[in-house]
């Protein structure tokens, strides 16, 4: 039987658990992009700046894991792949903050890929930018500016190769590197039908 202090001790006990929220889930393992289809340009090599964007007051992404920085890198390095002879792609970032306010975070992100040829002449560019946040209690769980920066990181993918396929569609290239980098042979062409005279009843498939 619980005794009278035992019975008190409840509601300070049930208090201090309320006043602990949960940690936002974030998906297990670390963050990439290599289980998508790669972005192959033609291109002989790509450039990924290490530079970092500059910060403003209250942006805490330089303190998470990864930062909001190498989150867009990592992308870059996953999502991009040279397959061509000549010419070159720098990526660069624009933004990359997590900019934290009273009960308030919000995600900024955005990159820059140029194409450039061999004697350094800009061919073409593509750039890409989202923004994302959350508000109230929301933004004060444990963990909140990773998942933020995670869902974020999602957004950015989605709109880069949208702005990729958009903006440079002439310089990727048809071809997607195998997994063991070698190039893969182009599929087989579409099956033609040819329809026989009705008393064939039977249709015949030619192959290319």
């Amino acid at each position: 039987m619980l005794d009278r202090r035992s019975v008190m001790l409840f509601p300070l006990l049930a208090a201090a658990c309320a006043g602990t929220p949960e940690p936002v889930p974030i998906p297990p393992g670390p963050l990439g992009y290599k289980h998508l289809t790669p972005l192959p340009l033609n291109v002989a090599g790509i450039d990924i700046a290490e530079d970092q964007p500059p910060g403003v007051p209250g942006d805490i992404g330089a303190r998470l894991s990864p930062s909001a920085a190498e989150a867009v890198r990592i992308m870059a390095r996953d999502r991009l792949i040279a397959v061509g002879t000549t010419g070159q792609a720098r990526f660069a970032i624009s933004q990359a903050q997590v900019i934290q306010g009273p009960s308030s975070l919000n995600c900024l992100l955005g990159c820059r890929l140029e194409v450039v040829s061999s004697l350094g002449s800009r061919l073409g560019f593509a750039e890409a930018a989202v923004t994302r946040g959350v508000n109230g209690p929301e933004a004060n769980r444990p963990r909140a500016a990773d998942a933020l920066l995670r869902r974020a990181m999602e957004d950015l993918n989605v709109e880069f190769e949208f702005q990729l396929r958009r903006a440079l569609r002439d310089w990727i290239s048809a071809t997607v590197p195998n997994a063991d980098g070698g190039m893969a042979a182009p599929g087989p062409g579409p099956i033609g039908v040819e329809d026989l005279p009705a008393e064939g009843a039977r249709r015949r498939e030619t192959l290319p």
